[in-house]
Parts: C-alpha cells; sequence; structure tokens
C-alpha cells in the first residue's frame, strides 16, 4: 500500500501535519504513517504515534527481524526492556535493535507523540493488520490471534521468545 503523497517520492516527499496514513488504536492512541517500504524500496518506515495520559503499549515484545526507533517529541513515556525500565521525556531518543524485548506507556499528565522508524519497512503491515482488528472488533486479538500475527512479522512475545 502506498501513502497518499503530494508529489512522487521519485522527486521528495512533503507531508503536512497530519498528512500520512491514520491508523488507530484502543486508548485514544493512534499511528501516522508517514512513509513506509513502498516508497523507501523496504528500507524504511518513518512513523508519528501519539496516545494520552495512561495509554499503554503493546504486551512486552522482540522483533526478529527489524530494529525500531523511538524519538520523544512530546510527553513523558516509560520503556521496558525485559526487567529495565527507563523515563524518557521529551528530547529523548531510543534504538531498538532487534532481538531486545521491549514496550512503552505514556506516563505523563498531557499528550504524548512519539516519531520513529522500523528498518526495514516491512513491520508497517503488522500495524495495519492490527488497526483493522481493532476496527472491527472493538478490542485488540486474543493472546493466540495475537502471536499468530506477531509471527508473521518475525517477532514474539517476550515471555515466549
Amino acid at each position: 500500500m502506498s501513502i497518499d503523497n503530494i508529489l512522487p517520492v521519485e522527486s521528495y516527499l512533503v507531508l503536512q501535519r497530519d498528512g500520512g496514513e491514520r491508523l488507530k488504536f484502543l486508548g485514544d492512541s493512534t499511528m501516522r504513517v508517514k512513509i513506509d517500504g513502498d516508497d523507501t524500496d523496504n528500507a524504511l518506515t518513518f512513523y508519528e504515534y501519539v496516545s494520552e495520559p495512561g495509554v499503554t503499549g503493546p504486551p512486552q515484545h522482540i522483533h526478529h527481524g527489524h530494529d525500531e526507533t523511538f524519538y520523544i517529541v512530546e510527553g513523558t513515556y516509560e520503556f521496558t526492556f525485559g526487567s529495565e525500565q527507563v523515563i524518557a521525556e521529551a528530547g529523548a531518543f531510543l534504538y531498538v535493535p532487534r532481538g531486545l524485548p521491549h514496550t512503552f506507556r505514556n506516563v505523563g499528565e498531557a499528550l504524548g507523540r512519539i516519531v520513529g522508524t522500523f528498518a526495514p519497512a516491512r513491520f508497517a503491515e503488522y500495524f495495519r493488520e492490527l488497526a483493522a482488528i481493532i476496527a472491527r472488533t472493538g478490542s485488540p486479538p486474543n493472546r493466540n490471534e495475537w502471536a499468530e500475527l506477531y509471527g508473521r512479522y518475525d517477532t514474539t512475545f517476550f515471555d515466549s521468545a
């Protein structure tokens, strides 16, 4: 799927605020895919994630096929890496190489905003599938369905890695 762009990526890409493909999740959280593998020869996906205070991210998991970055634009997030917690406020940058368990949640008192990447780009498809499940059912998949969905994208729950 290609992002609805203003200009063809062969020249350059300009997206204004709120541009990109919007994916809705639970707990007042959204992701905007700004550019994905269709336009980067599968090199990376760049996204913006926004969440209200108290919103938790996914269960702790491990990516086996891609690396991930997070840059905190607004708010305060708690990241968990295995049993270690790290508080990341606006301006913090985190690099999560494949193989490292992680999750995050908005622990601030205000809206949080993260921009980040998946490299290579393929994991954006996971979020499209997850958003479609949530839109259809109003809830996340059960654990077995979620494990199967993760598995299609070389990801496992931390406790089953």
